[in-house]
């Protein structure tokens, strides 16, 4: 029980960390064109001297911000690496970034002795970015402890320094609370997502399905026809629509009753669908009726495919009764739907007249097979 609370847990952080690597991507191109921006302006500036050391700072983060970026390239969200570690990658990528604005924090000391650029990515960074809290906090108290330690170095004036550091630990303070409500928030929000996702499907599965046997409904047999038809009329590949009804199946439900017949039908639809993978579709008309679709098949093809059905099926007996059915197949000859299951259901009904379990199929003549 424990191991599937972990495995949902898992699940449902990988569909998070999917969503946050576009938004991380879209940060670092933000900050990288911010870096250049800036880089391009202290090299253009000559009245004023910033150091080589910035330039090249700045021009070290952008290299750093690409690797970031090649990086995201190069996941694979659906890989087995992404989905055990997917948290740790995300977390590493986030300090990252972090870590990339606290240096710009500290070389900027030299020019405008604010931390803003640490607060704007920080913020921007909790607003975008979806993590469990506590991988969030080891992020935020190894960042802000790179920040406090660091910024000495670069700000030595204590009327700055100061401040900046209990500014700097309130703000992290705030994000960490800021990051866990909306974490929260997106935990919800996946699950309501999955539970609309899920009642869609099941709402999707009853309304294109037979309840009873689970085979595609009569709305969805008219559906596949038109759809194939129209594949075949580009294709030119052969088409062959089948109708099969159970001989006999009424005296099943009158000796038995109607649940017993309802156990025999989806006995029946097992064994078609087991016995029929060369088929198309396969679906369930109404009562004891069958409707099947072979495409790119030849005659004989088909021919040899139901003669193992109707074997198949003479080998189960119900009660005391031996179940057989009658088929009849039509090989599509450019008609309508309507037309085109008129004349297969009306094969069926042929051989139903003459003596049941068996088969017509057609192609340009009759024969019984």
């Amino acid at each position: 029980m424990r191991k599937k609370e972990n495995d949902a847990i898992r699940t449902l952080n990988c569909k998070i960390n999917e969503d946050n690597i576009s938004g991380l991507r879209t940060i670092v191109i933000v900050i990288l064109a911010i870096v250049t921006l800036q880089t391009i302006v202290y090299l253009s500036v000559k009245q004023i001297s910033f150091g080589s050391d910035i330039v090249g700072i700045k021009i070290a983060l952008m290299f750093l911000g690409g690797i970031l970026l090649f990086s995201f390239a190069k996941i694979n969200t659906t890989g087995s690496f992404f989905k055990k570690y997917s948290d740790v990658y995300i977390g590493g990528i986030v300090f990252v970034i972090l870590g990339m604005s606290i240096i710009n924090t500290f070389f900027a000391q030299a020019i405008s002795s604010d931390i803003s650029i640490y607060i704007l990515v920080l913020f921007s960074v909790i607003g975008t970015v979806r993590i469990r809290p506590k991988i969030i906090s080891i992020i935020l108290v190894l960042s802000y402890s790179f920040f406090s330690i660091g910024l000495p170095f670069f700000q030595s004036n204590m009327s700055f320094l100061v401040p900046h550091l209990i500014n700097g630990l309130v703000i992290n303070v705030i994000a960490f609370f800021i990051s866990r409500m909306l974490y929260h928030y997106a935990v919800a929000y996946f699950y309501d997502k999955a539970e609309i996702e899920k009642k869609n499907e099941e709402l999707k599965f009853l309304s294109e399905r037979d309840a009873l046997t689970g085979l595609y409904n009569q709305r969805m047999i008219n559906t596949y026809i038109d759809k194939y038809i129209a594949q075949v009329e580009l294709s030119g590949e052969n088409l062959f629509l089948g109708v099969i009804d159970l001989d006999g199946f009424k005296k099943i439900n009158d000796n038995y009753g109607h649940a017993f017949g309802d156990k025999v039908l989806c006995r029946i639809a097992n064994i078609i669908k087991n016995n029929l993978i060369k088929a198309e579709f396969i679906g369930r008309y109404g009562g004891d009726e069958f409707v099947l679709i072979f495409k790119n098949l030849e005659t004989n093809e088909v021919s040899h495919i139901m003669e193992n059905v109707l074997s198949e099926l003479n080998k189960v007996e119900f009660q005391e009764d031996k179940l057989s059915f009658s088929c009849g197949i039509a090989k599509w000859q450019g008609e309508s739907t309507r037309d085109f299951f008129y004349r297969a259901d009306s094969y069926m009904y042929k051989i139903k007249n003459s003596g049941k379990n068996g088969v017509l199929i057609t192609d340009d003549e009759e024969e019984a097979v």
